[in-house]
């Protein structure tokens, strides 16, 4: 069956001023084996909204039918705000309604219908009328199954041409024609190398005037980052070799007790209890690391330990120094000792045999991270194991590209000619990658060639788990990322852009190889961009590559991305096409016993890196409207934590 989705736009209707009856109509209408109905919703008559639903849904429906707004009047924005989405237009599927319609009624010539892809989904937008509705789905309605296969297939549509009763053998040696023209005469496993990027080889007079990746949700894009990134890779390591930040892959259970011996808790002198207070005889010294402990005590004579020391056979306390005084000494050394405690009582002052840890005992979970405090890694070193098994720390290289750019790590500092800017991308990646713990790579600038991007990129997905670049994303005549991908690297580019500011343009790609299948983050040039999609994206996709989703759900996105509610210190006015994330300064407030935070200052541009100094998190902004076009000052807001927050 197929997962449907029916939206109704109306205004009155989402704010409760009317019944939406077309969305139930076409609900009744799709209902049996065909098609099942998973999402249903209704909104204004808004392109933010028609669009932010259509964008949402289309990841996991076949079919989205859109009913309302395709009217004439100034408020139907429906096939405007379709049109935004849409991948590929479907003309003759929208004239074969409008034909249809038109034997019914005249003043369906009225009705802006139209139908389209969005991606792989199968969108059609009809009348807001309950009878316009059903009738325009009612005229395609029998090639809608065929239109949605077809639609979501991949390496060629001969299967879905071939009569149901065809022999296999035949449906594959003969030419087979169907209702859409479609005559398919290459092999089912036939790769679309191109995918929707430009061809490399026309001339910038036939690349596209309007982007074929359709703009989708912040949360759909990280949920397809996290379901194509990979799984984390186990490597066994000594205990000198683990990083801050790796994950425990396996338990790790004690070999040893932990202390080994008896061991002295103080500096002072060990002794039986039973002797009580008196002047004794000191026999010898025990030091900590003392070898020679395999002996034993005799009454009426103590013992002088340190603290850690192994307390010898026939001692069960331990008094402090402070609580003996020097009886006689010769040469400097101790003979008799006064012990001045009256209360000595068994096991005083000793840790008894695996006291601290016990062998056979888990002393770290699989999952375990390993932080700078300290306390993992002397667990782990107590545990008298020699290796340990971790997730590996993701390999990742870094490059910029541009003509234009100049590289500031390897280059010495001059006059910038005109035209050119200094490489700001380049060394703030890689700085955030080392502070997550990755193995950084740097590939310096690749300037605008698809020969040179096609090496440099080729070249790293061979030593490297991804490679992340920066610039040629967009839609400029030297934006090559996106061709080169797809026609040079054979890879698949799971989205293109985002509908998000700033990063819009920000794209993630998967690439097979040899071994396992390597992966392409392809951020946009502005350098705000960059830091924004690297913290939005790449950093959660390196946190689950590196094993921190163990022992969560693949849906805890707070583990990955952790986020804050905090009070906003600053007006902010709201963008009103795409959700922003503006840079800001979390802390805590102990008057108000709330996170708070301020923007790192008013000119929040995508091109100004400065808006990124001092910066720990990222403040996530609805799309504004009429009713509420701003954040007010002392309003809550999710904030997206990217540094230690201010306490």
């Amino acid at each position: 069956m197929t997962s449907v989705g029916i939206l109704t736009v109306s205004t009155k209707c989402s704010q409760g001023l009317a019944v939406d009856k077309s969305g139930p109509a076409l609900e009744a209408l799709l209902a049996g084996p065909v098609w099942t109905v998973c999402e249903r919703a209704v909104v204004s008559d808004s392109k933010q909204e028609i669009t932010a639903r259509v964008l949402e849904w289309s990841t996991r429906c076949g079919l989205i039918v859109v009913s309302g707004g395709t009217g004439l009047s100034g408020d139907d924005v429906t096939v405007e705000a379709l049109d935004m989405v849409f991948t590929k237009r479907l003309p003759a599927l929208a004239t074969a309604m409008v034909v249809g319609s038109l034997k019914i009624t005249k003043f369906a010539a009225l009705s802006q219908v139209c139908a389209g892809l969005c991606g792989r989904c199968v969108v059609l937008g009809v009348p807001g009328s309950t009878k316009g509705a059903v009738e325009n789905v009612q005229q395609v309605l029998d090639v809608l199954p065929h239109a949605v296969a077809t639609a979501g297939a991949s390496g060629g549509t001969r299967h879905l041409h071939a009569d149901e009763g065809a022999k296999a053998e035949n449906a594959m040696s003969e030419k087979v024609k169907c209702g859409c023209s479609r005559m398919d005469e290459q092999d089912d496993s036939a790769h679309d190398v191109q995918g929707l990027s430009n061809d490399l080889e026309a001339g910038v007079a036939r690349r596209a005037r309007k982007s074929p990746y359709p703009m989708i949700p912040v949360a759909v894009a990280l949920q397809q980052v996290l379901e194509n990134i990979g799984e984390p890779q186990v490597e066994r390591v000594p205990l000198g070799q683990i990083a801050n930040g790796q994950v425990v892959a396996e338990d790790v259970v004690a070999r040893e007790h932990v202390p080994a011996y008896r061991a002295s808790i103080m500096d002072g002198y060990a002794m039986a209890a039973a002797d009580g207070a008196g002047v004794f005889s000191v026999r010898r010294a025990m030091t900590a690391g003392a070898s020679n402990a395999d002996w034993e005590l005799q009454r009426g004579e103590i013992v002088r330990v340190a603290t850690g020391a192994p307390v010898p056979r026939g001692a069960d306390a331990v008094v402090m120094i402070e609580d003996t005084e020097l009886v006689e000494s010769v040469d400097g050394e101790e003979r008799e000792v006064r012990v001045l405690d009256t209360k000595v009582v068994q096991g005083q002052n000793i840790r008894p045999v695996g006291h601290d840890l016990r062998a056979g005992v888990v002393v770290a979970r699989a999952g375990t991270r390993v932080t700078a405090v300290g306390g993992e890694i002397g667990t782990l070193a107590i545990s008298g194991n020699s290796d340990f098994a971790v997730y590996a720390m993701p390999r990742i290289a870094v490059l910029s590209t541009g003509d234009e750019v100049v590289d500031t790590l390897s280059a010495t500092p001059s006059t910038l000619p005109l035209g050119a800017i200094r490489d700001s991308n380049r060394p703030a990646l890689l700085a955030a990658l080392r502070a997550l713990g990755c193995h950084a790579v740097d590939l310096g600038v690749v300037r605008d060639d698809p020969d040179a991007l096609a090496q440099a990129l080729d070249g790293a997905l061979e030593t490297c788990d991804g490679v992340i670049s920066t610039g040629g994303v967009s839609m400029g005549e030297r934006d090559w990322l996106k061709p080169v991908i797809e026609q040079r690297l054979n890879g698949r580019i799971m989205f293109g852009r985002i509908a998000m500011k700033p990063s819009k343009p920000t794209t993630f790609a998967v690439v097979p190889h040899s071994q396992s299948q390597r992966f392409v983050f392809a951020l946009p040039g502005n350098p705000v961009s960059a830091m924004v999609a690297f913290h939005m994206f790449v950093a959660p996709a390196l946190r689950k590559l590196a094993g921190h989703l163990i022992g969560a759900s693949m849906d805890d996105v707070q583990v990955l991305r952790p986020s804050v509610q905090a009070v906003v210190l600053d007006r902010v006015e709201l963008d009103r096409v795409r959700p922003e994330y503006v840079r800001g300064v979390l802390a805590w407030d102990n008057e108000r016993g709330a996170w708070t935070v301020g923007l790192t200052g008013q000119m929040q541009q995508s091109s100004r890196m400065a808006s990124m100094q001092a910066a720990n998190a990222l403040v996530a902004l609805p799309i504004g409207t009429d009713h509420n076009p701003q954040i007010g000052v002392g309003e809550t807001v999710t904030v997206i934590v990217i540094g230690p927050p201010q306490i």
